[in-house]
């Protein structure tokens, strides 16, 4: 999700500073500060959120706030959530275990498992193969341009396989598959789709008989049975309203699935190790890095770590899930071997920052959770600025701990005037950043104005890198 925002803050395109708390990951499973933070934003609110925390001791839950379907009943670890886009993570599995049992090849063309007739596009002499779906590096798009207008749910659940055969036979590939990872719904559901082909059984037939049930765990599912139905969470959009359900066709290998905490639980605990399971090895196969993507961050089948921070003796790995009213998220630490299960049937909090935060033993509390993000490190100087309207003066918002800028006495409130000897003055925000860019070690020299106008002052900063 990217924010466009007036104010910029200054790293290498912005700043940011602020300390890791490390030692919480000396005590991962001690839950008090988790529980404040459920217990602040859920208790008495109409919707709820779930953590689920795992390492080699065992597993936790804790929760706050409610179902909201018709009853009074409150979330926990058997609350049946949709958990959108952690699905992809079930439809590689379920493609490696099919190439396990020999059905398909990792190199397999995607044309060799569609109807005679059904065109998928190239790039000059490379074809798009199954594993560039599962890796996400087929150069197919987010969504296809197909999808309807207006209301997304709908769209999604109203998409066709004859739909998904129409974009593909116009789509023309802009690099050749395998090259770069490009997130896909399409590419995510084009997989799917084709595994039902060749086992001649649905998606949710695949997933709950093959990864499901050798797990261990019976909540994960599309369709859920009536007497499921009272566990089954009802989502809330950004501004709190209810909304409908996922009732996905042919993209039900990007986002159909529903879960539950408890169930997720045992997933990572499998994808882990801490529990034996057949499917282990191909788990670890999926964790292995294969691209490096602007947003992303690393890159793996299909997890991804986002670019977030991994303090010193860990390597954390993540997918989150979205649909028009909850927000998920399941991550892990492949080394210090800990899982993070986050889900809640609403998206004014992201589950994602939560569950990176609690996997960097960051604090959550104190913060606007609307608005937390996991920690990231940048080559930085350490404030945020903006461009006043009225007089187009670029005046320092906000100064941030740990920072070369804090370190200089900087503090909000003062006018730049020159950066390396150039005047702001009249340039835009991009432009002013421009000017500070640069890698760690680089010299920022700037000419600072006070609020009053009455003095100015020349400092010489030095980018470093830093966290927030």
């Amino acid at each position: 999700m990217k924010i466009a925002s007036g104010t910029r803050l200054v790293f290498c395109a912005a700043s940011l500073a602020a300390q890791v708390a490390l030692a919480a990951h000396d005590h991962f499973t001690d839950a008090a500060e988790i529980s404040t933070f459920l217990r602040d934003h859920f208790e008495g609110t109409n919707a709820g959120m779930v953590i689920g925390l795992l390492d080699g001791r065992g597993s936790r839950l804790l929760g706050a706030g409610r179902l909201d379907n018709h009853t009074s009943r409150g979330v926990d670890g058997d609350t049946i959530f949709e958990i959108g886009s952690i699905t992809k993570t079930f439809t590689a599995l379920l493609f490696l275990d099919m190439v396990e049992r020999g059905e398909m090849k990792l190199d397999d063309p995607v044309t060799r498992y569609l109807p005679k007739g059904v065109k998928v596009p190239g790039y000059r002499d490379k074809e798009i193969t199954l594993l560039n779906l599962a890796a996400q590096d087929s150069g197919l798009p987010m969504n296809a341009d197909n999808l309807a207008a207006g209301d997304w749910l709908a769209a999604y659940n109203a998409y066709t396989a004859a739909d998904l055969y129409a974009f593909l036979s116009r789509y023309a590939l802009t690099n050749a598959p395998g090259t770069e990872f490009r997130y896909s719904n399409v590419g995510m559901s084009l997989l799917g789709h084709v595994m039902e082909l060749k086992a001649g059984t649905s998606f949710e037939s695949l997933v709950v008989n093959r990864i499901c049930r050798p797990l261990g765990i019976s909540s994960t599912f599309i369709t859920p049975a009536v007497e499921s139905k009272a566990r089954l969470a009802l989502g809330h959009d950004e501004k709190g309203r209810a909304t409908g359900y996922y009732q996905l066709q042919v993209m039900a290998g990007a986002g159909a699935l529903l879960s539950t905490a408890n169930d997720l639980l045992k997933y990572l605990s499998a994808n882990l190790g801490l529990r034996p399971s057949n499917l282990h090895p191909l788990m670890d196969k999926m964790q292995v890095v294969l691209h490096a993507a602007p947003d992303e961050g690393r890159t793996a089948m299909p997890w991804f770590d986002e670019k977030v921070y991994s303090p010193p003796g860990t390597d954390l790995l993540g997918h989150a899930g979205g649909t028009g009213g909850c927000s998920t998220f399941i991550g892990f630490d492949r080394v210090q071997r800990r899982g993070v299960v986050v889900l809640s049937n609403q998206r004014i909090i992201h589950s994602s920052s939560v569950g990176w935060r609690i996997l960097q033993g960051a604090p959550l509390c104190g913060r606007d959770a609307a608005t937390l993000q996991p920690v990231r490190e940048y080559v930085a100087i350490g404030f945020s600025f903006e461009l006043e309207r009225q007089t187009g003066v670029a005046r320092i918002t906000r100064v941030y701990p740990e920072s070369p800028a804090a370190a200089a006495g900087l503090s909000p409130g003062l006018i730049i005037d020159r950066i390396n000897g150039v005047p702001v003055a009249g340039k835009s925000m991009a432009d002013s950043m421009e000017l500070m860019r640069g890698p760690v070690g680089t010299r920022v020299e700037l000419v600072l104005i006070t609020p009053d106008g009455s003095r100015s002052n020349m400092v010489e900063l030095i980018k470093s890198e830093i966290r927030l």
